[in-house]
């Protein structure tokens, strides 16, 4: 049995429901009559008091089920390359090493201000501020590079050691750089294509189906006001159901047309091939870094071993 709370719910649903159809067929009619007749169709299509519903065709049907498709994968895929236009996508800066970084910028500007540096050129007490937090490395490849870059700093150059750091550094830098540059690619020629199609081409889609929908709604409120038409009135309704008829068929092929170039469009492939592309030379190229420094740091590696082992 359903509770009172149950029953507001449930007029509270359908409050809002008609609250939008009305809102979405007042464009299509000045007539309040026709919009009145309109949402009383609806209302029996919603309660199941009505089966006389005018069906689209099954041609119609076939394209919104490939444009809904499309338009999940255009929605799927912009979740996932918007990541490329964030920093550091690929790691987790650790906060604690920023907090020591702000920390350590706090203790030195204070400390310079109890040295006699806190006193501007007119005199007046200078407030030491923290300096700008040092920037964190845009990706993994490059905080690598920054451990391998500060851990060789002081070192001796001429020790293996220290020079496979500085070569593990450089690699890693260059392969951050190309990361980066594949984030941009992925976003110019991916990210901003796929958004472009997904609030135009597949957009004005569905703003025509939507269309149909209250179109056929008037069609099929016409159909049922002329079934109920007195003697006197059946040749001014058999006129208005022949109109919203027209007008259904004429949406309908609008329609199927706006989804036909959403389904033929070519873009979406285009799309995967550059988000291909773009991975690839970002893959090939840190192949060949790491493949090029593989053999250096072996060769240092036995360097290091024959100068550590203890003479005879």
């Amino acid at each position: 049995m359903a509770t009172t709370s149950d029953s507001q719910t449930l007029r509270g649903k359908a409050s809002m429901t008609f609250a939008s159809l009305a809102s979405q067929l007042k464009p299509l009619s000045n007539d309040a009559a026709k919009r009145v007749s309109m949402g009383v169709q609806f209302a029996k299509e919603k309660l199941g008091s009505t089966t006389d519903v005018t069906e689209l065709p099954p041609k119609y049907r076939e394209l919104e089920e490939k444009v809904d498709k499309i338009r999940v994968m255009h929605e799927s895929l912009l979740k996932l390359t918007i990541n490329f236009q964030k920093p550091h996508y690929d790691y987790a800066p650790h906060i604690s090493e920023t907090a020591k970084d702000v920390a350590a910028s706090v203790r030195d500007g204070w400390s310079s201000f109890m040295a006699g540096g806190g006193m501007d050129q007119n005199g007046r007490t200078s407030v030491p501020h923290p300096s700008t937090k040092e920037e964190i490395p845009p990706s993994l490849s490059h905080a690598i590079s920054k451990v391998a870059k500060t851990a060789a700093t002081g070192m001796n150059p001429q020790e293996p050691f220290t020079v496979t750091l500085e070569k593990i550094a450089d690699a890693y830098e260059t392969i951050g750089h190309t990361r980066v540059k594949m984030d941009t690619e992925i976003t110019q020629s991916v990210h901003a294509p796929l958004t472009t199609t997904l609030n135009q081409l597949i957009a004005h889609a569905t703003k025509a189906r939507r269309h149909v929908s209250l179109v056929r709604l008037n069609y099929d409120s016409a159909r049922a006001k002329l079934k109920t038409a007195k003697p006197q009135q059946e040749d001014a309704a058999r006129a208005e159901m022949e109109a919203t008829e027209d007008a259904f068929v004429a949406a309908v092929d609008d329609a199927m047309s706006k989804m036909a170039l959403v389904v033929d469009s070519t873009e979406p492939i285009k799309n995967w091939a550059k988000l291909v592309e773009a991975q690839l030379a970002y893959y090939k190229q840190a192949h060949e870094v790491l493949a090029g420094l593989v053999p250096e740091i072996e060769e240092l590696m036995v360097t290091n071993e024959a100068l550590k082992a203890p003479s005879v």
